[in-house]
């Protein structure tokens, strides 16, 4: 006999500017465990928007609770995530206790719109946040999860928004990228490693390694130099509704340092977004100094893993960071 479910899935329809978004909402399964349809996997006809709004009636725990995570999905991306990675991450906070809605906001996955990128989709995560409550009246504080992309779109939401119910932060290898951040990093994280390489030079002198390679390397150093503008067009198009014209990682630095909550930050040792980000932390002049030190700020490494923490070790261990920091984010 198979043991009970320890998660319940439902999805929980959402609405956005006239728009339809889509949700799937994990919470906690009752010990005795009710058949748990939504254990099939996502992308299923049932897991589509006719599945309907969670039942009420249907017992599971957890409903009570005060706090819960809501996981924004980075781009282009929709709610499972690589590997199922955001469904599995979902699923055992539910199991541990903590309830977890993930969206597919406007434009992505089963959400009706345009795609928008990272920088607009703070509207998406306030009606997520309204939907999870009108379902869920016993939620009063949230914790907003995201990888890359969607990182950034956290801190650029509590920057804008300044919503009192995000009661904490899970930042994962937070997106920070511009074309000169890209070089400066392969210039410093591989670049450099090879020329210190003996046998670099010795394919170099042995014409192994032609010029194209030499010239690849003095682009990437001249990339390198180059500054991202405080406020160009195209970041002014897309700035959120309080109208915050600056270069978004800029506005990303505000909203990390201007946050009350408390901030888990986890990096990948393998990844080189997360390298970025160190490097924008050490290097990205005012905005940035002490940010990596700020009270409330806890700093988890996991050496060897790449960007999506794609072995079920990685994923394991984010799972218990995360469930550790929602409960320590839990309200009184």
């Amino acid at each position: 006999m198979s043991a009970a479910p320890r998660h319940h899935d439902s999805v929980l329809s959402i609405a956005c500017d006239g728009l339809a978004l889509v949700g799937l909402l994990s919470e906690p399964a009752i010990a005795t465990g009710a058949a748990n349809a939504a254990d099939r996997a996502d992308g299923s006809a049932e897991e589509t928007r006719d599945g309907g709004k969670a039942d009420a009636a249907s017992g599971h725990i957890g409903r009570g609770s005060g706090i819960g995570m809501l996981l924004v999905v980075g781009g282009p991306q929709y709610r499972v995530g690589s590997h199922r990675q955001f469904t599995l991450l979902a699923r055992a906070l539910a199991a541990d206790g903590v309830p977890c809605l993930r969206i597919d906001y406007r434009g992505m996955g089963d959400a009706e719109g345009d795609q928008r990128g990272f920088e607009q989709v703070d509207a998406d995560i306030a009606a997520a946040l309204d939907a999870w409550q009108r379902e869920r009246p016993a939620l009063r504080r949230v914790v907003i999860w995201g990888l890359c992309d969607a990182a950034s779109a956290a801190l650029l939401y509590v920057h804008r928004r300044r919503d009192p119910r995000v009661a904490g932060l899970c930042l994962a290898n937070p997106w920070v990228r511009t074309e000169a951040s890209l070089a400066r990093t392969q210039v410093k994280h591989y670049y450099l490693d090879r020329l210190r390489q003996p046998a670099f030079w010795r394919k170099l002198l042995s014409g192994r390694v032609g010029l194209s390679a030499v010239r690849e390397l003095l682009g990437k150093l001249a990339q390198s130099r180059a500054t991202a503008p405080s406020s160009a067009a195209s970041t002014a198009a897309r700035a959120g509704a309080a109208g915050d014209t600056r270069h978004y990682t800029e506005q990303m630095a505000d909203g990390l340092r201007a946050f009350g909550g408390p901030v888990l930050l986890i990096l990948s040792g393998d990844d080189y977004v997360a390298k970025e980000f160190l490097d924008r932390c050490r290097d990205g002049g005012p905005a940035w100094h002490g940010l990596l030190t700020r009270p409330g700020l806890r700093r988890e490494d996991l050496p060897e893993a790449d960007h999506t923490f794609s072995t079920a070790a990685w994923r394991a261990h984010v799972e218990r960071l995360t469930a550790g920091f929602v409960r320590d984010a839990s309200p009184a």
